[in-house]
Order: structure tokens, then sequence, then C-alpha cells
């Protein structure tokens, strides 16, 4: 009995203990300044930047099924874990919210759905400022070559391969608006690659890792596939934005072909037999590889082509006039018989390796001139017969409806 009447006494100072601890008024948790700083969310369909300052204003940048907002003034508000969020264009809300300081916080709507929006550290606005060569690109663009140009007014410019669903366009110095806040990137699509009569944005989040190979930093860009909703990645390496040709000696390496229609015949080119209908860039990723293709520059104002046909060395140089990242090799001032040749020309940070871009014109000339120059140091051309040279032109422009070919070079071993 003793025992009893102690055990109920014991339980008795324990309710007693417990309805005193527990009768205390609850203290509030303020999240405000932990909530100061920027933070980003990227979903399938929904992407937002929230910029927010200690006084409890916040800006909010972002986009919902392709339509863009830009700057929305607001304010924010928190008590425990309920968040208000008003802004001036009455696109509010209000709900639960749960926060790990420092890293993220997720908000709850009254159905449940959620948003989940990650601190940002650094703004990559400044790093990202620069010109970029795509290094891993996505799986269904894995052989088309871009070079894309971000400058510090909002602008960028893509240079090669743009895909476009099912459709592959190259474009040259292809304009468009872009703005980033934290680690994102807010693009315009066109209105015309859309078929619309206004741009469609899309969001893609930046990793920035400066110095992450031998050649330069990478940035990597992660967003939603429009199909499927699958996270997909791309990383792309910083290049020089001006060339530095002088000296410098590159040896070919690969070759991205793609847009490629033509006859669907066999043609006789430099000993090879291609069929422009059928090509897919193996046959003459091969050629430029057996006859050991490579270039040179011997000053900023000459390049030369050299390589080797029936184990015989062949070379040729031409001046060159360099507008940025365009270079025309100016041929017909070395033999009238040949034809200009536009190139944009690209090198990464430390000049290891040189990307040459070639539309349907640019092929058909490059290719004419090197058919032209092997047949007359073979013997089998005059260079001064003005028929027979148009001749060889002809019968590749012929065969060639459209191509697009960037050579890949890398800096030779001296």
């Amino acid at each position: 009995m003793k025992k009893l009447l102690l055990m109920l006494a014991a339980v008795a100072t324990l309710f007693t203990a417990c309805t005193e601890e527990c009768n205390h008024d609850f203290i509030e948790v303020d999240y405000n300044k932990d909530l100061v700083g920027t933070w980003t969310c990227l979903t399938a369909d929904y992407a937002e930047a929230l910029v927010i300052k200690a006084d409890g204003s916040v800006v909010s940048t972002g986009v919902e099924n392709g339509e863009y907002w830009d700057g929305v003034k607001g304010n924010i508000k928190t008590v425990n874990n309920k968040m208000t969020l008003t802004f001036e264009d009455d696109h509010n809300f209000e709900g639960r919210f749960e926060m790990i300081c420092g890293e993220a916080f997720t908000i709850f709507d009254e159905n449940g759905k959620h948003l989940t929006y990650r601190y940002c550290a650094n703004d990559l606005a400044d790093e990202i400022v620069g010109m970029w060569v795509c290094n891993d690109s996505k799986v269904d663009a894995q052989n088309d070559m871009m070079i894309e140009t971000f400058d510090a007014n909002g602008k960028t410019s893509l240079t090669g391969f743009l895909p476009m669903g099912d459709n592959t366009e190259y474009v040259v110095k292809d304009e468009t608006d872009y703005k980033v806040v934290g680690d994102l990137m807010f693009l315009a699509v066109p209105a015309d690659k859309v078929g619309g009569d206004k741009p469609m944005y899309i969001a893609e989040r930046l990793i920035y890792t400066p110095n992450a190979t031998a050649h330069g930093d990478i940035m990597t860009f992660t967003n939603y596939s429009s199909d499927s909703n699958e996270l997909l990645r791309e990383s792309w390496l910083r290049i020089r934005e001006s060339l530095d040709l002088t000296g410098k000696k590159y040896d070919y390496i690969k070759t991205f072909v793609t847009n490629v229609k033509g006859l669907d015949k066999d043609v006789e080119f430099m000993g090879y037999t291609f069929n422009f209908a059928k090509m897919d860039g193996v046959k003459l990723d091969k050629m430029l590889k057996t006859i050991l293709f490579n270039v040179e520059f011997p000053d900023t104002n000459t390049i030369k082509y050299s390589c080797h046909y029936n184990n015989e060395p062949m070379s040729m140089d031409a001046p060159i006039v360099v507008d940025g990242n365009k270079m025309t090799v100016k041929m017909s001032e070395k033999n009238a018989a040949y034809k200009d040749i536009d190139l944009y020309t690209f090198q990464d940070a430390d000049c290891s390796q040189m990307h040459m871009y070639m539309p349907t014109y640019a092929f058909i000339n490059f290719f004419g001139n090197m058919q032209a120059t092997i047949m007359s140091q073979m013997g089998n051309l005059d260079l001064t017969d003005a028929a027979a040279v148009k001749a060889v032109f002809d019968s590749i422009d012929e065969a060639v409806e459209t191509i697009n070919v960037s050579f890949v070079m890398e800096k030779a071993a001296k």
C-alpha cells in the first residue's frame, strides 16, 4: 500500500510540474532574419526567384507555363509556420511553410500543393557574362555544337545548331533576351521559333564551377524537357571572346555534321565516296583523320592548311580577315580560281582547342578549294582554266543541298 501511495504522489507531483511548466506564454519564432537573401524555385512548369530584404520587402521574377514576369515588388510576413506574400500584381500567397535555415524553405497552400525554394549564396549574373561552347549537350542534341555569348546588357546570341523539337536549325548570332537572378536564368525563346506572336520564356538553373577542367570554367544548365518533364543537364565551357591566332597550330580531332540533304548518289571527293543524302559525318571524319588535316596561323593575317594525300604532304596558305569570331579566308586573293570562305571560329580560354563552323555555302567553298588544290598539285587541274575550276565547285554544289559542319581542332604538340 505504501508503494502505491508513493507512486500516486509521484504522478501527482509530475502532473503539477508539467501544468506549471506548460502554463507559460507561447514564444513565437521569428524567421525574418533567416529569410533575407535570394531564394530560387525550379519545377517543370514553374520557376521563381525571390529577393528578400531585411525590411520585409521582396522582389519576384519568374515564369509559369512560358509566361514571364520581371521585378514584381511585394512584402513578406511570417508568424511561426505561417507565411503571407503580397504583391503589387495581386498574385498573393498565404499558407504554411517549413524552413531549414540557410538551405531551403517550402510553402504549402490549403490544398497541400507545395513549392521548395533553395537559398543562393552567390548571384551568377556576372559569372555567366562571356562566351561559352556546349561541352556536353542533351541526349537529343548530342551531335549539335553550339556557341552562346551572354552580354552584360541582358542580350545573348547563339551560333551553331539550335534543336527545336523534331527540327534542327543552324543559326549565326541569333539574338534574344535573358536575365539571371541568383542561380536562375530566364531566357526568351523568340516568337518565330515557337510559332506564336510573342516570345516563350524558359528557366534554367545554373551551376558554375571555375577552373573545372584543364580547358577552363564550366557552367551547367539544368531545366525540364517540355514533353516528358525530364530533368536535363547541359555543360558549357567558357571560351575566348576574341581570337588569339599568331603562332598557333591545331590538329583535327572530330567533326559535327547536321541538317544534311543532297543528291542520293555517290560523289567522288578527295579520293573518298560520299552520298549527301545519307551522310552522317562518319566518313568525313575518317577522311580528315586519314589525311592528317591541320591548320596553323603564322601571323594574325594568315592561315595555312596542311594535309597528306597519297602519302605526299600538301599545304596552302591564304590571307584572312578577322571580325570578332568571324574569319574570312580570302582565297580569291591567293588565286582568282578559288572562293572566299566565311568561318565562325572560337577558342577556349587557354587556346588549346579551336572550333570552326561552316554553313552550307562555306562548306562548298572550303571543300571546293581543297579539291581544286589537290587536283592541281597532282597535275590533274589547270587553275588558269576557269571552266575546269568552275566544274569542280559545281560538282560539290550540285551534290549538296544543305549541310552544317563544325570542326574541332586541338593544339598541336610542339
